[in-house]
């Protein structure tokens, strides 16, 4: 724009001769009267913007009459420039496009008067007509360069919104330019005359300020019956009030719209709209504190509706300035019965100062029916019943599922807050690094049941062993850690390590008249102001990789060089890379059995590392690792060769191959890593196995981290044949947004969900809702971590189609699998299909 402006005005403009008569009216004067037309603006609202029509349009044109072209442009850019700096306060992008339009429609528009009025006398119709053209041309010129503007901030083309703009501004600039005809006319007849357009000027532009005004809060009140009628109806009270903000920031021109609601039990929570970042519903509120005093000073004064600069040392002027919101208004909700919570507004956008009077209304109208919702509709209990889910989800996120105690997430987290606070106030932390000597044989020996349990009974006894403020958290394994809160010495570390050492010494009931006594290397670890979370950890498992290579059982304290003077420790990473060169990893299968016909029709495929010196190590120890270091795509393609080989020798010795499957988990990384469909199509290729027999398991978490490069290979992978599973549907905190967007088959209902059935009504309620889902979606349902008949039966009753776990068999190798396969078809052959044997008859190791 910029550029087309400079080479009009050089080209044409600049040469041009006056087709008027100048009645010497210095150039200062038009700059002046260009910044005070620029300064009288009607505002509209566009999209997420605000943009005004200025009476500059009438000094135009009447500089087209009394002043020579060259003259009009500069002056007005001069003038316009001037009131956008000075008092607009206009910076950098926003100031550079505005100059360019006005550069770019000042050239146009001497160039299309001067074209349209040559050889034609100064009062003449046609010179007249021409005037009202040029104004029409020049409207539609901005309109253009802020529709082109608009649509590239926003990232698409918003047709619609073109005609609305030229519908807004084309009136309101055609009446201002025969205002201007009307000035330059009087101005070479009488100049004392121009006083008597003072009084209809300020009339147009008042009533033209009406009518936008009366068309907005038409709209705002149509936004508001919408917004309302959804949050009383609406079945889903997240979507209903991220909406309802949306819409609120929408009429308000603003940047932040935030709800936060008071629940009856005590609960608060904080639902928010801010501009560029995604909504978020029904998020905890733990510090509430600030907002009970916003709600009482509000309640106490009576005013229950405020904007900041009404009372100077508000306490929302308070409350804004410690969230850096440079505006803000607040509303109370509040019915007869209670307060709710309170509806607040910040952030102005656009060119508008701040907040008005009008808005004040607007808001509290806004709030007053919000309050009604929330106390008549059905939202209030579905604000609950979803906060709750929610409460739970983020426990099972943050928790180890089998024992109930952190896990390394948040454990992490407790302890950089920990040492953070420890910075402050000098009370600095320990850590204590576990692990568990003779745990190993107890799973070997006695099964993973009973390692279960006695991991559970150490976790109870860990917990007792410690003070209130402390946390005990699992990491993985039989690997356990604890923080200790400052001021604590190596006296306390001693008292603590002693309690653990007595539950040590205690045996353990592992159920069917079975003991275990297990001990425990133990490494500790203290903090000081050169310790970050990251080495404090790493030197309490140093001291803990020390006790256990001096004889285990025992306790090590950190010291300086501790880690140096002592062999050095196998490198994890080499070690798992050496692992996959030494074949130490395997595959092994658990069984995929079907609901209705009672028999296996497949398995999933798992990775097991069977370690030289260590034994078996779960997958939760090296994977993350694994994903670190990239050595995923490698492990991920040995375990999707061999579940595809195995496949393919299964299907070919079944005398019923029609619905089997196998299942092969995909990392993140190997979700939006581009090998990873030639993998597929090779391992396919190779092994012979049909692509729609491969089942390829993902998680929601994996799905939310790069939503475009997931799309982009799960629609790949869909194109070979193969079908896409989600994994532990319902733990993670993805949108049901994904279900549409990605090419999926098959939903599988997390361990938790199907654990809590007959014992938990809202395992029961989601594990229902899933398949409910699934079925309207055409997805198949693979429940997780059946241990029990009762489970088997209420999965059934409810409709699920598949499932798997420790009722029907733990993981085994790929020969059990086929035979279990080959003697379901032998038992379907002589049963039927509908009457298949139930499935603890399949159990085989």
């Amino acid at each position: 724009m910029s550029l087309t402006a400079g080479t009009v005005f050089v080209i044409v403009v600049r040469d041009l001769p006056g087709l008027g008569t100048p009645i010497g009216m210095p150039w200062w004067l038009w700059v002046a009267a260009f910044a005070t037309g620029e300064a009288l603006k009607v505002w509209v609202q566009l999209k997420r913007d605000s943009h005004g029509f200025s009476l500059t349009d009438l000094v135009l044109v009447a500089g087209l009459y009394l002043a020579d072209p060259a003259t009009v442009v500069a002056t007005q850019l001069l003038g316009v420039g001037l009131d956008l700096v000075l008092r607009q306060r206009q910076r950098g992008l926003k100031l550079t496009f505005n100059l360019a339009q006005y550069a770019l429609t000042g050239s146009l528009a001497v160039v299309v008067f001067s074209t349209l009025a040559r050889d034609t006398d100064w009062n003449s119709p046609w010179r007249w007509t021409a005037a009202l053209i040029t104004v029409a041309v020049v409207t539609l010129a901005a309109d253009l360069c802020l529709f082109a503007a608009l649509s590239i901030s926003e990232g698409e083309l918003h047709v619609r919104e073109l005609p609305r703009m030229v519908a807004l501004s084309l009136p309101f600039a055609v009446g201002v330019a025969a205002m201007g005809q009307l000035t330059a006319y009087l101005a070479l007849q009488s100049r004392a005359a121009l006083l008597l357009l003072v009084l209809p000027s300020a009339l147009l532009f008042s009533a033209y300020r009406a009518y936008t005004r009366a068309r907005e809060q038409q709209n705002n009140l149509r936004l508001l019956h919408e917004t309302t009628s959804l949050l009383y109806n609406s079945d889903d009270a997240s979507t209903a009030l991220t909406n309802f903000l949306t819409s609120v920031r929408g009429a308000f021109r603003a940047g932040l719209g935030e709800l936060i609601l008071l629940a009856e039990d005590g609960v608060t929570t904080v639902s928010r709209s801010r501009d560029g970042q995604e909504p978020a519903a029904l998020l905890p509120l733990p510090h509430s504190a600030d907002i009970q005093r916003l709600i009482e000073s509000a309640t106490a004064t009576g005013v229950l509706t405020a904007r900041t600069g009404q009372v100077r040392g508000s306490r929302l002027d308070q409350y804004a300035a410690q969230r850096g919101l440079k505006d803000a208004m607040v509303s109370v909700l509040r019915t007869e019965n209670r307060v709710h919570g309170v509806l607040l507004v910040g952030d102005r956008l656009g060119d508008v100062a701040t907040f008005a009077s009008s808005d004040l209304a607007l808001l509290e109208t806004f709030a007053r029916h919000l309050a009604t919702s929330l106390e008549r509709g059905r939202l209030e209990s579905d604000l609950r019943q979803v906060t709750e889910l929610k409460e739970k989800l983020r426990h099972q996120a943050m928790h180890d599922a089998l024992t109930g105690l952190p896990n390394r997430t948040l454990f992490l987290d407790r302890t950089q807050h920990a040492v953070h606070l420890a910075a402050r106030n000098g009370l600095w932390p320990a850590v204590l690094y576990i692990d568990l000597d003779g745990f190993k044989p107890v799973n070997d020996t006695y099964g993973h049941e009973a390692g279960d349990v006695l991991l559970q009974v150490f976790s109870e006894r860990l917990g007792g062993c410690l003070r209130s403020a402390d946390t005990a958290a699992r990491l993985g394994g039989d690997e356990f850690a604890v923080l200790l809160h400052g001021p604590i010495d190596r006296s306390g570390v001693e008292r603590v390590l002693e309690r653990i050492r007595s539950q040590l010494d205690l045996p353990i009931d592992l159920g069917a008249g079975r003991e275990a006594t297990i001990g425990a290397s133990i490494g500790v670890a203290f903090s000081d102001a050169g310790t970050d979370v990251a080495t404090l950890i790493g030197h309490a498992d140093v001291a803990m990789y020390t006790a256990k290579r001096n004889g285990r059982q025992r306790s090590v304290f950190y010291e300086a060089g501790l880690g140096d003077a002592a062999p050095e420790r196998p490198d994890p990473a080499a070690d798992l890379a050496a692992a996959l060169d030494r074949g130490e990893l395997t595959v092994a299968y658990q069984p995929l059995v079907d609901l209705r016909a009672g028999r296996a029709i497949g398995a999933e495929a798992l990775v097991r590392w069977q370690h030289p010196v260590d034994g078996n190590r779960p997958p939760d120890t090296f994977i993350p690792l694994a994903e670190e270091t990239g050595l995923i795509m490698e492990i991920g393609e040995f375990v999707l060769r061999d579940a595809c080989w195995q496949a393919a020798r299964w299907v070919q010795s079944s005398s019923d191959p029609t619905d089997l499957l196998v299942t092969v988990n995909l990392s993140a990384r190997q979700v939006t890593d581009a090998r990873t469909v030639e993998a597929v199509r090779a391992a396919l290729a190779d092994t012979g196995l049909e692509p729609h027999r491969l089942v390829l398991e993902i998680t929601e978490t994996v799905l939310m981290q790069d939503r475009d490069a997931a799309a982009a290979n799960l629609n790949r992978l869909k194109a070979l044949g193969v079908r896409i599973a989600i994994d532990d549907f319902g733990t993670g905190y993805s949108s049901l947004a994904y279900l549409c967007r990605f090419p999926l088959d098959m939903l599988k209902i997390a361990r938790e969900f199907v654990d809590g059935l007959g014992r938990d009504a809202n395992a029961d309620v989601v594990t229902r809702a899933i398949v409910d889902l699934a079925g309207a979606l055409g997805l198949r349902t693979v429940a997780e971590g059946v241990e029990t008949g009762e489970q088997q039966q209420q999965l059934a009753e409810l409709g699920c189609d598949l499932a798997q776990g420790y009722l029907f068999s733990r993981p085994v190798d790929a020969e059990k699998i086929m035979a279990l396969i080959a003697g379901s078809d032998a038992e379907a052959s002589t049963t039927g299909p509908t009457a298949g044997p139930p499935a603890t008859a399949l159990a085989i190791a």
